[in-house]
């Protein structure tokens, strides 16, 4: 095979979105599997619609996902080449000026067949087109023609997009044939569909891919999760980066549509979270306790690469994104934590109130808080008060995480501290005395 050239070519009128993303990703893999040139062109001539601010974010974006270009270009950078081809297509007489602008006169009669990869043979109807402007009266060129004249002048190989853009292929098809370019391969991605099998949209979850990173999702899934929407080797579900590159061809793309499952999403991303890096993950965890307003960059900073470490492996057991893991590191630091409210029923048991006492000061006596030392403590008091460990467990948990569920109790208890596991037994011990919540 001739060295394979794809392209991914966002119009910057709003932000990398999913659809977009996984034509990005489809492209990029493609590229990378056959050892050829992903290039990244901003196609930025509706001026009226472009803004910087959407190519920022789209270039973030691309960078967040790991998918590196070898080539960038802006189509506003290219206008001159697009206008000598109207030129051309008007000595040809394959186009017309009409109103200050240069039209395409499509041919009349005949059939325009779309060879595609994916979904075989489509004829359209030249008959069924319209002529369509190429280049507008401020002189800028419409999508359907700089993406001829740039996929052909950047040697692109194969158009590989979603099957929302089928409809312009004969158009384009017809402007490399007046142009006298040699088409590229095409192929058009099916869509993807809500879980309700609608048009993808805002309320099926379908936000800006800079949103997910917000939200607390790992790089390594998005890219896995956009990976398996119309893609699959398999019944693999889990993808490496690597993985994909020498797994991915077009070849396992399915033909109907993708469904988008957030659930399935928050389960991938959860299998993420739990083979990353400990570094990194705790480096993570760090900034978004700080951008969730749990604690301030210095109260983070105190608690110690070690406590963060042991931190981000306990919670990234039972949480799915780093969002949930830093919401549910609250009880690291200091202040009253709520009881939720499934645990109420805990606050009308008035005899607990002495046994927790009981083990908060033999927890501030502890010399070792370690997990092992807590539990040696904790056990040892409740042998002396002839109390089982489930009679106290939950109010405990309760009390220093102000959850019903979390990790281990004594992990918890070793990694809260002394001063705050002691403070919040003492605290909750008064408030379970008074009867009340």
């Amino acid at each position: 095979m001739a060295e394979v050239r794809v392209r991914f070519a966002p119009s910057p009128t709003g932000y990398l979105h999913v659809g977009g993303a996984r034509t990005a990703l489809f492209n990029w893999l493609y590229a990378r599997h056959h050892r050829g040139t992903f290039i990244l062109r901003i196609e930025d001539t509706d001026r009226s619609r472009s803004t910087e601010e959407a190519i920022d974010q789209i270039l973030e974006s691309m960078r967040w996902l790991g998918l590196d270009w070898d080539e960038f270009y802006r189509q506003t950078d290219r206008l001159e080449v697009h206008r000598r081809a109207a030129e051309e297509l008007l000595r040809k007489g394959a186009a017309y000026e009409h109103e200050g602008a240069v039209w395409f006169r499509i041919p009349r009669t005949g059939v325009t067949v779309v060879e595609d990869l994916l979904l075989g043979r489509v004829e359209f109807k030249n008959s069924e087109l319209k002529d369509l402007v190429i280049l507008r009266s401020d002189g800028t060129p419409t999508y359907n023609f700089a993406c001829v004249v740039d996929d052909s002048d950047m040697g692109v190989t194969h158009v590989i997009r979603g099957d929302d853009h089928l409809n312009n292929t004969p158009k384009q098809i017809l402007i490399y044939r007046a142009l006298g370019r040699e088409l590229p391969k095409f192929a058009h991605l099916p869509m993807i569909l809500g879980p309700d099998k609608t048009k993808l949209s805002k309320r099926h979850g379908a936000v800006s891919v800079l949103e997910y990173r917000r939200r607390g999702f790992l790089p390594e899934a998005l890219v896995n999760f956009f990976a398996r929407l119309g893609w699959s080797h398999g019944d693999q579900e889990i993808f490496s980066r690597e993985e994909l590159i020498e797994l991915f061809d077009l070849a396992g793309v399915g033909k109907s549509a993708a469904v988008f499952d957030e659930q399935k999403l928050l389960w991938i991303n959860h299998e993420w979270l739990r083979r990353a890096d400990l570094g990194r993950l705790a480096r993570l965890l760090s900034e978004f306790i700080v951008q969730e307003g749990i604690a301030t960059e210095e109260q983070v900073a105190a608690l110690g690469e070690g406590k963060l470490r042991r931190a981000a492996e306990l919670l990234r057991e039972r949480n799915k994104t780093l969002v949930a893991m830093a919401q549910a590191a609250r009880f690291l630091f200091p202040g009253e934590l709520p009881w939720p409210e499934e645990a109420s029923a805990l606050l009308g048991k008035t005899e607990l109130a002495t046994p927790l006492e009981e083990i908060a000061a033999a927890l501030e006596g502890c010399e070792d808080f370690s997990p092992q030392g807590v539990e040696r403590a904790v056990r040892a008091k409740l042998k002396e008060l002839g109390l089982p460990l489930k009679a106290v467990a939950q109010p405990m948990r309760v009390a220093i995480t102000g959850r019903t569920v979390s990790p281990g109790l004594f992990d918890v208890i070793s990694l809260a501290g002394r001063e705050l596991a002691v403070g919040r037994l003492r605290a909750a011990a008064r408030r379970l005395g008074k009867g009340d919540g």
